[in-house]
């Protein structure tokens, strides 16, 4: 891997990286940035496949022995960096990768045994997005479904929030949640959306399914009537102090280690 020295900002190769902080055009071009040492790794390990990487002059020479071998890889001063992505490069390293069509339900989901699948209904901030897919792959989620409206799950900050989780994770971007949902009870799960009502079960109170799935919901709104509706049973938790709400990423924290410390699964280790 002999890195590319370029100096022009207007070199096209450089495309993929140009104004990230004020276009979506990766979004569309399907591919997806990542950036910082540890998440750039991570990618370049993956089985996603990389297009490209770009780094500072600085940061190559300690982190190009990280890098595989016939990976191209741009390098140019950090402040052209800057200038380049609309932003201070002070990562000093993003890749470029190729996205992938969404993963199916049937394909990630196990046919039969404990399941547990969380589902955001309109998710649209992107650190709760990213911590949602942290959070589904830290419990062992078999899959993390972002539903219609939320944002988009390979941006680079919910990658960044969710450090990459949903590289390994299987992530599924819902076109039509209520229609996920419907499957996942055909496949033999119990859905529990997390709300805020009185009438609900308590969380202490409630007895998870081997196979659940736990939604939760939009930031302002919670969970929308038609996906309410599709609910086998609504879970809550009981706050003090006239506390209204959680942040739908603690809640959602809470919600799993809830439903794991009733259906406990032993991690894998890291040997």
């Amino acid at each position: 891997m002999e890195p590319v020295t370029i100096t022009d900002l207007n070199d096209s190769r450089l495309d993929v990286f140009r104004s990230l902080r004020t276009t979506n055009a990766n979004r569309r071009s399907n591919v997806f940035i990542a950036e910082g040492t540890t998440l750039v790794e991570r990618v370049l390990h993956s089985d996603y496949e990389v297009e490209c990487v770009l780094a500072s002059e600085q940061k190559l020479r300690n982190f190009r022995s990280r890098i595989p071998a016939g990976t191209t890889v741009y390098q140019m001063p950090r402040a052209l960096a800057s200038q380049l992505v609309g932003y201070s490069f002070h990562n000093g390293v993003m890749v470029a990768a190729r996205r992938r069509e969404s993963p199916l339900l049937a394909d990630v989901v196990p046919a039969c045994g404990a399941s547990l699948v969380l589902v955001g209904d309109q998710i649209i901030d992107e650190q709760n997005l990213g911590l949602l897919v942290r959070i589904g792959s830290a419990f062992g989620a078999s899959a993390v479904v972002a539903g219609a409206g939320s944002a988009d799950a390979f941006s680079r900050r919910v990658l960044r929030v969710s450090m990459g989780n949903g590289l390994v994770t299987p992530v599924i971007m819902a076109e039509d949640t209520g229609a996920c949902l419907q499957q996942l009870r055909t496949a033999g799960h119990t859905v529990y959306g997390a709300v805020l009502d009185d009438q609900a079960t308590e969380l202490a109170d409630c007895d998870f399914a081997a196979r659940s799935v736990i939604v939760v919901g939009n930031e302002t709104h919670g969970i929308c009537d038609a996906v309410r509706q599709q609910c086998d049973g609504l879970i809550t938790i009981s706050m003090h102090n006239n506390t209204d709400s959680l942040n739908v990423a603690i809640a959602s924290g809470i919600f799993v280690h809830a439903y794991r410390s009733q259906h406990a699964v032993v991690p894998p280790s890291s040997d």
